[in-house]
């Protein structure tokens, strides 16, 4: 797939939303792994004891959550509850605060086991540039805890969801 390579224009934004003040670190990196692990674990605890008919979606999780701004995103795929076609929903979350992205996950992934949810994973992260004035969203960048994230699939996740009607979507592998 050909990327849709364009330049975040930095100086447009006040570097308060393009900067944040948290470098990733030796704790934050050993958290990451922690969380991977144990998503790991409890993929192969579902693949030994699949989950009761009972678990029951307690609400629409939505498969796109970008706030307003220059935050961290993540990329996390999870196969829903009844899921007779074993293929996973895809998410792409970005919160506003999160020092790194292993805090844009944390919040997400009880929700998902409590709705039944399984092989839940986080297949990277990056930035997302939200910018409500120009009807544009802008993906970019990596993740030190998790790897880049599949900016393409992100981008289509993003359009396919419906809630960015007439925002221009992009992304591109360059930046942090």
């Amino acid at each position: 797939r050909q990327s849709n390579h364009t330049q975040t224009n930095r100086s447009k934004y006040p570097p308060a939303t393009m900067s944040e003040e948290y470098t990733t670190n030796a704790h934050d990196l050993a958290e990451a792994a922690k969380l991977q692990a144990q998503l790991e674990q409890d993929s192969n605890a579902n693949n030994n004891n699949p989950p009761s008919s009972s678990a029951q979606h307690q609400y629409r999780i939505p498969s796109v959550s970008i706030d307003s701004g220059a935050y961290k995103y993540v990329l996390i795929t999870a196969l829903p509850p009844n899921n007779s076609h074993n293929k996973p929903e895809v998410f792409v979350h970005s919160k506003r605060g999160a020092q790194y992205h292993r805090n844009v996950a944390e919040p997400l992934i009880p929700i998902l086991k409590q709705s039944g949810y399984t092989d839940i994973r986080i297949k990277g992260g990056g930035r997302i540039l939200r910018c409500d004035d120009d009807n544009a969203i802008k993906i970019f960048g990596y993740s030190y805890g998790f790897g880049q994230a599949d900016h393409a699939l992100a981008k289509d996740v993003v359009e396919r969801s419906g809630k960015f009607v007439g925002y221009t979507v992009s992304w591109s592998n360059d930046g942090y």
